[in-house]
Order: C-alpha cells, then structure tokens, then sequence
C-alpha cells in the first residue's frame, strides 16, 4: 500500500532535481492580505497571522471566485507540530469522527461544519469536509529559490500503524511565474477490525501575477478509500482486557466506501490602469489598477460508491435491488463560470474602498446508478438496456448575479457581499448576504484591542442529494423548501505577549433545517425554529518557559433532540518551551494537549450513505458519548529547517474507562505511541 507514496516521493523530487538548480532572484510579488465577504468561516474575517518569510518564501491561498489572496506563513512552525497527526481537528477544536486515520467526520461545533453549498453541492463530500483540499485550501508561492518540504508522520503497531505522507515543491521560473505540486497521502491500518483507510489528495498549480494580466490554475484530486465495519458489535468489548482491539468483533465484514473528486479551476484577471511617475526618480513608474476584469473557471467530477461482497443479516432493514451484494454509486459533473468587474480599493485618494459586480453560470449534472459501470456492457445488449432503466441523471442550469462592497486596507475593513440565485434548481430562487467588519484601536505602545464582526442572512436551495437518491438499502424522494439561515457573530480580542485573550458570542438562526432522522433518512424540520446561542474564549497565558493555551466553546440548542450539539468544547495546551545552542536555533517544546467536552447524543454513522444521522429520540435507545478527556504527551523539537514530535496518543486510556467514543459504536484508537518529522528545504 506504501507503493503510491513512495511514487509520490520520487516525483516531487525528481523535479526538484531538474529545476532546482537555477539560482532565481526574484522580488516577492504583491502578497497583501484581502479576504473575500462572501465566505462565512470566522478565520476569514479575524486578524491573520502575516506571511512568514523564509528565505524569500512568501505564500497565500486565494478565494474560489475572485482569487482574492489572504497570506498565510509556509509549512515552518516552532511549534505544536504534533497537531499534524490528526487531520480531523485542522478547522475545529472537536469533532464527530469515527477514530481512525482518513475516517469520516464533522465537526461538533455548529458553525464550523460543511453547509449546503449554494450551487454545485455534493452531498457526500460534506463528511470529507476537514481532509478536503479545494481551490481555497490550496497554498500558492512567491520564493527566490525553489522550496520543498517533505513531512512523515506514523503510529501503531505494525498490524495497526497508520501512515501520513505530505510533500510539497514550489519553484519559481521567472519573478511573476510560478509551478507547484503537493501531495498527501494517508494509509491507516485501524486499531479495530475492517476499518482502515487509503487516501490521496494533492494538487497541481501555478500563477503568473503580472501588472495587467494574471492567472491562476490548479489540478487537483480528492480520493479516499475505507472499509466500513458498521462499528463494534458491543460496545461492552472494551472492559476485556484479554481482547486486543483487532480482535473485537464489528457489525459488517465485507463493506467498503469510495470518494473520488477531481478538479481543474482557473482565474484569470486583466488590469486596466495607469502609470503613475514616482516623484523622486523620473525613470521609475508604478501601474495604478483602476478597474480589473475577472473570470473564474471551474470544472468538478464527483463520485460516491458503496459496495458489499455480502450483506450482513440485519444491519441493514431493507434490499431493494439485491440480496447477494451491493454495488451503489452516484455522480455529480459541476461545471462554473463567474465573469467579475471590480473598481479596485485606493487607485485614487477618494476612493476608500472598492466595488465588485459579477454574473455566475453554472452547469450541474447528478446522476444516480444502483449498478456500477465496471460491467461496461456492449450498448445494444440487453444488459445495457437494463442499467439505463436503473439510471437516473438530472441536468441543471443555475444562474445568479450579485455585487460587493469591500474596504480591505487601513485600521478598519469591512466587506459586504450579496448574491441572489435567478435560476436555481426546478427553477427555484435563492439569496445570499454576508458581511465582516474589523477594526483595530490602539491602547498602548504594544497593546492593541481588536474588534470584528460578522454576519449572513440567506436562504439556499436543497441539494439534489437530499432530494433523490437510488440505492440498494435506501431510496427516497422529496420535495423540500428553501432552507433558511441567520448568523451574527462579534469578538473583541487583546493580544499580548503575557496574556492573549479573545472573546465571541453569537447567534444563529435555522428554519426549514434538513437533516438525516433516527432512520438515516433526510427530513425537513417545517415546525421549528432552531435557534443556537455560541460563546468562545480564547486564552493564551505565558509566564517565564511556561505557556497555557486553552479554546473553549460554548453552544446551546433549542431543539437537541434535532440538533445535538455538546454545550461545552474545549481544547487545552499546556508546554514548557526554551530555545538552546547558538542564536537559539534549536527549540525545545515539552507538554500535554487535551481535549474534552460534555456528554450529550451524539450523531450516528450511517455505512451505506456516508452521512451522519441523529439517534432515536427515546432516551432509553440512545446513548451518550463525550466526558472524556483525550490527552496527548508529546516532545516538539525544531532545528532551523527540521522538526520532529514525539507523542502518547491518548494517554488518559491509562487510568480512565474506555468511554474514548465521539461516534456511538466507533471509539478512538486507544493509546498509541506516534512520531513525526518534517524537513523543509530552500535550495
């Protein structure tokens, strides 16, 4: 199984053996930080960390519609790098999962989780959401000298070892024009029977960022592969200590799941400006853009497979199509057009901010099968006659307009952005309107209060999915109303260097909510209206070597028992750090992270579907996960360019009852010795 990785490997750095032989002196490029306000992602909208220089390596992600480019630092962080080893936890403090490597999950925190998109959903990647890497996920690069970084994490006895590969390589051919490749490779054999995962994503991208003219691209490919084993048969195998977790029995044997995605995007951007004299050198200019005329490009191929070699008595109520096995899929083709004209932010002292009007027109195509097209019979037998009666494709055109109002330079920023769908699916309408503020007022010399808002109100068509769907064990058909969603959010924060404190509250507001009932069917909630209350603390105390690190969120649903949600999250780090040998180029980090929250009913995971549902709404048939505090020891070291962890996954299996369950029937890996390194090169 390691063959793909090590491919990989030799790959990236082939390439870096051809190209990176070049001296390249270039000049870093533009790399302000603009966020775009039609995302609504809280790390959008707060204060980001700036991008860090290494060795002339400057990198950012752009926004999917407009490339609008927000810095973020390369892969060369003194600290915490054991976070690394669980991918799940890279946009929430806790999280829905089902406990192995590469395994499913959604976060428990609300406003963290995948929404239904507003064109071009696909249901069933919202379950890969934290692993996923799209447009906006992927890194771009400015570097005077070709980078790369290699990083390895593994853990586990040899029949349970999981395995993490990532590697990168980013070069420069000239001092607008850049190529890029990453790789990321997960391979987890499971601490439990049938439950290990193959996983690949990785992107190939490149940007010219000229004056008048610039282009994106990227390439890219989202592909994971698990068996599903139903979860244990009884939850009571735990309190054996003569079982070894691989020996535990589990619901299904025979069952695996296949997610495959890839994706080719590109934006383009011209320029209209002038030339403006600089006033001290004749000979030197500066081009002012006036106007930018934008087009984004997107084309996505989407599938969801299911399969049994057998099926398993019971586990399942229903066989639609067949008794002996099960070989489920479904598509989706999604292509994107979006054409923008933006009156750029500051190309005259007056004009304080900036103005974007855009015209989107997407093409969606869904298609459900309940027989895979491995078969590829001949088009005119009788076979293929067959499968097109057990096919169904839905072909859709969407069409939406919309306009921004955005100031993203200077002590106060904002951004406004609405977009309204004209032409949704079975010609329904939709609307969108979200904004952000943030402002920054000056206390002391070195003591800055931090103030930012955000907020949305729109109203989102159901994906397809949702709707209509074929397979072996379910099938179902609605017709739901539009969903609708109110948030406001605002947070005041004070960084010091002793004490960093941030605070946030909000509110959400849910009508027409969709989810997956107690038979892992969809439902709409016509009757309610759901209301979420969240609070959020961040505080980072520092005193001497000692640091403490703590997140904690606090959410209150009105309706539980159709929203669960655990009422309090957190996450705790407490380390020794010290920097040793000359000019301190070596870092030592020493601690424990913990996370924890409240005990409450938990969504299940439902196999055939890949979604997650709530449980009965009895008490007495349902059961409660969380109250467990999942602790991790570790050792961080960092020397200049290579960094490498040592950690006791779960250490508090040592004292606690196995109760390390975040999904009913699905516990953690129990405690698990892992290590990793990662080495980052700049020549």
């Amino acid at each position: 199984m390691k063959f793909r990785a090590y491919i990989l490997i030799i790959l990236l750095f082939s390439a870096k053996l051809v190209f990176g032989q070049k001296n390249i002196v270039l000049t870093s490029g533009n790399s302000e930080a603009i966020t775009n306000a039609d995302s609504t992602k809280k790390e959008n909208f707060f204060m980001r960390k700036p991008a860090k220089a290494g060795d002339g390596t400057i990198a950012w992600k752009v926004s999917e519609d407009f490339s609008d480019e927000t810095q973020c630092s390369p892969d060369t962080a003194t600290l915490n790098f054991q976070e690394f080893t669980t991918p799940v936890y890279r946009n929430t403090i806790a999280s829905e999962w089902l406990g192995n490597l590469g395994l499913p999950s959604q976060s428990a925190i609300f406003y963290d989780r995948k929404e239904t998109d507003f064109t071009g959903d696909f249901l069933f990647k919202h379950t890969f959401y934290d692993q996923y890497i799209g447009p906006s996920e992927a890194l771009f690069y400015n570097t005077k000298r070709p980078y790369s970084n290699i990083t390895y994490t593994s853990g586990g006895l040899t029949d349970q070892e999981e395995d993490h590969l990532t590697a990168g390589l980013s070069i420069n051919a000239t001092s607008k024009l850049n190529f890029g490749i990453f790789a990321d490779y997960k391979y987890g054999r499971g601490s439990y029977d049938k439950q290990s995962t193959d996983d690949l994503n990785g992107y190939i991208n490149g940007s010219y960022r000229g004056n008048k003219y610039s282009i994106y691209f990227i390439a890219g490919l989202n592909n994971y592969k698990q068996f599903e084993n139903g979860g244990l048969a009884n939850d009571s195998s735990l309190y054996n200590e003569e079982l070894e977790p691989n020996t535990m029995l589990v619901k299904l044997q025979n069952s695996w799941s296949e997610y495959k995605s890839f994706y080719f995007w590109v934006n383009q951007q011209y320029n209209i400006g002038y030339d403006k004299k600089d006033a001290r050198d004749s000979e030197k200019s500066e081009f002012i853009p006036l106007m930018t005329i934008g087009y984004t490009t997107k084309y996505e191929y989407s599938r969801k497979k299911y399969y049994e070699r057998s099926l398993t008595n019971g586990f399942y109520e229903k066989n639609y199509y067949s008794d002996v096995d099960t070989k489920d899929s479904c598509s989706q083709h999604f292509f994107k057009n979006v054409v923008s004209i933006t009156f750029n932010e500051g190309y005259k002292d007056w004009m304080k901010f900036g103005i974007r009007a855009f015209v989107e027109a997407d093409f969606e195509q869904n298609r459900l099968q309940v027989m895979d097209t491995i078969y590829k019979p001949n088009k005119d037998s009788v076979l293929a006659h067959a499968l097109d009666t057990l096919c169904r494709v839905n072909n859709q055109a969407l069409v939406a307009v919309g306009g921004e109002i955005f100031k993203r330079k200077g002590n106060i920023q904002y951004g406004v952005l609405g977009k309204v769908l004209v032409l949704g699916r079975d010609n329904r309408l939709a609307f969108d309107v979200a904004g952000d503020f943030s402002t920054k007022i000056r206390l002391k010399d070195d003591l800055n209060l931090n103030i930012s808002a955000l907020g949305h109100i729109k109203t989102t068509n159901p994906s397809y999915f949702t709707e209509h769907y074929y397979s072996n064990h379910y099938i179902w058909e609605n017709h739901f109303n539009n969903t609708w969603s109110a948030r406001g959010y605002g947070e005041v924060g004070i960084p010091y260097k002793y004490c960093d404190v941030k605070i946030g509250a909000g509110w959400q507001g849910l009508k027409n909510y969709i989810y997956f009932n107690e038979n892992a069917m969809p439902t709409q909630d016509n009757e309610h209206f759901i209301q979420i209350i969240s609070a959020d603390l961040q505080l980072n105390l520092s005193a001497w070597l000692l640091h403490w690190e703590n997140k904690i969120s606090f959410q209150h649903v009105n309706e539980p028992t159709i929203l669960p949600l655990p009422m309090i999250s957190a996450y705790s780090n407490f380390y020794f750090r010290h920097s040793f040998l000359k000019d301190d180029i070596l870092t030592v980090q020493i601690g424990v992270d913990c996370r924890y929250n409240t005990a409450y009913y938990a969504h299940r995971y439902m196999p055939a579907t890949g979604v997650f549902y709530i449980q009965d709404p009895d008490p007495e048939k349902s059961i409660k996960v969380g109250n467990y505090p999942l602790m991790n020891a570790y050792v961080n070291l960092h020397l200049k360019q290579f960094r490498v962890y040592l950690m006791c996954y779960n250490l508090s299996a040592a004292w606690m009852d196995p109760t390390h369950f975040t999904v009913p029937g699905y516990p953690l890996n129990p405690i698990m010795f892992k290590f990793g390194l990662s080495w980052n090169f700049y020549d």
